[in-house]
């Protein structure tokens, strides 16, 4: 299978559907992708596209005698779902910020080790606080991204009404320009409430998009059904997005990954983004999470971990993916990182330039978090599918 972005596999939140699926599916633990073993030397772990390329992977066990199976989800719901239903199955699931609150309320995880960890990422903003619950670190950074606003060159019109979701670069600084009437029907925005709906709070000025009152819900329900004009289709992933793009049925949008920049340019087409919208920008991080069932193997999950964190790893999985993995701004321009095969080129096509900004840039990322009522929100989105294309 070609190597495809993170969010690309990452289908819309079924929270429900996925715990019935997890609980019939995997009573027989192999039928859900693989089974858990009590083999000290063979690691299980829930993984996302592009994460953990399997040539890698035997270059890893070679070296220590360490077997990994890896099997790859389509959301964090799914991820939950499968360590729920069978605990011992997976040692090691890449968990999404904003969960660890449910796995750690469900006992699923162990904390993390610090003194375990060889070289503790240091991308350039507080990577733990989010993967963390109760004050406890359940979580090691592996990859980070946001969600920012892009459009297509000359899709803005040159009129006064645009001016006020500009800045004074005449560029798209306000996620408000994604209601204007300009773009009925040429917002592109994918299917995804855990990653979308954080953007409505903010383009309504409330700080903090994961803990909304009451009457902020209703606002922000409100926002929601606003959007439903601007919108022919909601798209299933980033190549879906991506040919959106590409074809012109949509010149702006709320983009699911960054690598439809580079994926477009490939094609000899440009697509702009701002990572700095004023109002902020919602951004994920995909962490490693030691299950109840690899803490019986614990020497070989701090082995898989840390061989995962090295320059020459995290430099040819971010080249290779269009990520931002874990390293610095330092570390992905060092000779080590370039012989490793990240040259200008594939790290221009991430996000490691811009942390360069340090908190002027981080500051407006808004990572997710616990939610305050996840249903809730689940059932607002699926009422604003309802209404789209009609």
């Amino acid at each position: 299978m070609k190597n495809t972005p993170r969010w690309e596999l990452r289908r819309p939140l079924r929270v429900v559907v996925a715990f019935m699926i997890a609980a019939l599916v995997c009573a027989g633990v192999s039928a859900c992708g693989g089974s858990g073993s009590s083999d000290p030397n063979t690691l299980n772990v829930l993984s996302w596209e592009t994460y953990h390329n399997p040539a890698w992977l035997d270059a890893f066990s070679k070296e220590t005698g360490i077997k990994v199976n890896v099997v790859n989800v389509g959301s964090a719901d799914e991820m939950f779902a499968k360590v729920k239903a069978n605990p011992n199955q997976f040692d090691i699931a890449l968990v999404t910020s904003g969960w660890f609150d449910n796995y750690a309320k469900a006992d699923l995880l162990e904390p993390i080790d610090a003194d375990k960890v060889a070289a503790a990422p240091s991308p350039g903003f507080d990577w733990k606080t989010v993967a963390s619950s109760g004050g406890k670190q359940y979580g090691v950074l592996y990859n980070w991204g946001d969600q920012p606003l892009a459009w297509l060159p000359g899709s803005i019109p040159n009129t006064p009404e645009m001016a006020k979701y500009l800045d004074d670069k005449g560029q798209p600084n306000d996620w408000n320009i994604l209601w204007d009437p300009a773009f009925a029907g040429k917002v592109s925005l994918f299917d995804d409430p855990t990653a979308v709906l954080p953007m409505i709070p903010l383009a309504l000025g409330m700080s903090d998009p994961y803990n909304l009152t009451a009457e902020q819900f209703t606002q922000v329900q409100e926002k929601l059904s606003a959007l439903r004009p601007q919108i022919k289709r909601l798209t299933s992933g980033f190549n879906d997005q991506t040919t959106q793009f590409a074809s012109g049925e949509a010149t702006i949008g709320y983009l699911n990954n960054i690598a439809s920049v580079p994926a477009l340019r490939k094609e000899g087409k440009t697509l702009l983004v701002n990572n700095e919208v004023k109002q902020g920008v919602p951004a994920w991080s995909d962490n490693y999470a030691i299950t109840k069932g690899g803490a019986a193997k614990i020497d070989s999950v701090y082995k898989f971990i840390n061989y995962t964190m090295t320059v020459p790893w995290q430099a040819r999985f971010i080249a290779a993916s269009g990520n931002s993995g874990t390293l610095s701004l330092a570390q992905a321009t060092s000779p080590e990182a370039v012989s490793a095969g990240l040259n200008q080129e594939a790290l221009d096509a991430t996000l490691i330039p811009a942390t360069a900004g340090g908190e002027n840039f981080f500051k407006g990322l808004k990572f997710f978090q616990p939610v305050e009522n996840l249903s809730k929100r689940v059932e607002i989105w699926n009422q604003f599918k309802l209404g789209i294309g009609a």
